[in-house]
């Protein structure tokens, strides 16, 4: 990997412009959709194993997981925070007919994409662009859920889904980190006015899923990366998490962890509890 082109990134996060690298992410996927016939909607490392058949099963499966988080609550309103292309707000609609949901990514690229790849049926998904835009819209929510999207880096996020969520409402979340900050995420969660009720360890899960979806990711990379991107070649293969890259073995060797987890709005109500 290019020390130069790693480091650029590394200094671009740390400037707070990962939803500007995120725009050339989301700007391809459509333009891959609209060359190629290619729909890529989902942009997890996935779950494994799964029983969904589609060509992006195992990122599917992560929103099957939190389907089951849901199961028996009762639930009307959801905010997926970090909702990028679509497929899992999709694919949860589908699953949950009944239940509305909303979108919200502060790349508005990504917000572009949803509505490209959006179809009939999910055209009344709202889409937002910033946590302020929903507030000014009073609007609160049954569930928050967040899937990957390091949003532990800022842990004041976890204050401002407390204040989304109406009472008793439940967050669920799952995202990678290295195994030293795993109790400082979820001691940030909890002193934001959350009881966690579950923490599952599923690092064995995207790790596998990771193996297993590396002939995919390659191809992608092969017949779709264009030309302008090709120097952040190797970076995009760590991004990607494919196998025998950087961050797949900080999978195998135990450095980065996979965590699910539930968790409740501590309430008026504070006996009502998972």
């Amino acid at each position: 990997m290019s020390v130069n082109t790693h480091d650029f990134i590394k200094f671009a996060k740390k400037l707070n412009m990962e939803a500007w690298l995120y725009f050339f992410i989301y700007r391809e996927f459509r333009q891959i959709s609209k060359k190629h016939g290619v729909s890529i909607k989902t942009n997890n490392y996935g779950f494994y194993p799964t029983k969904i058949d589609a060509h992006d099963k195992y990122q599917l499966q992560l929103y099957d997981e939190y389907v089951t988080l849901l199961a028996g609550e009762n639930i009307e309103q959801v905010l997926e925070i970090g909702c990028g292309a679509g497929g899992g707000l999709m694919y949860m609609q589908s699953c949950l007919p009944q239940t509305n949901f909303t979108g919200l990514d502060r790349c508005k690229e990504a917000l572009k994409t949803c509505k490209y790849f959006f179809d009939e049926q999910q055209s009344d998904i709202k889409l937002y662009n910033s946590i302020n835009e929903i507030h000014k819209d009073n609007k609160k929510f049954d569930a928050v859920m967040s899937v990957e999207t390091g949003i532990y880096k800022n842990p004041s996020i976890f204050s401002d889904i407390h204040k989304l969520l109406d009472d008793d409402g439940v967050f669920i979340y799952y995202d990678n980190a290295n195994f030293e900050k795993l109790d400082g995420i979820f001691k940030s969660i909890e002193a934001s006015g959350f009881e966690i009720a579950l923490i599952r360890d599923i690092t064995e899960n995207v790790f596998q899923a990771c193996e297993y979806d590396t002939p995919r990711r390659l191809e992608i990379i092969k017949k779709y990366l264009p030309k302008s991107l090709k120097p952040f070649n190797n970076e995009i293969l760590r991004y990607m998490c494919v196998k025998d890259s950087s961050r797949y073995n900080n999978y195998s060797i135990g450095k980065k962890r996979a965590f699910m987890l539930k968790a409740r709005k501590i309430g008026n109500n504070l006996d009502n509890r998972i």
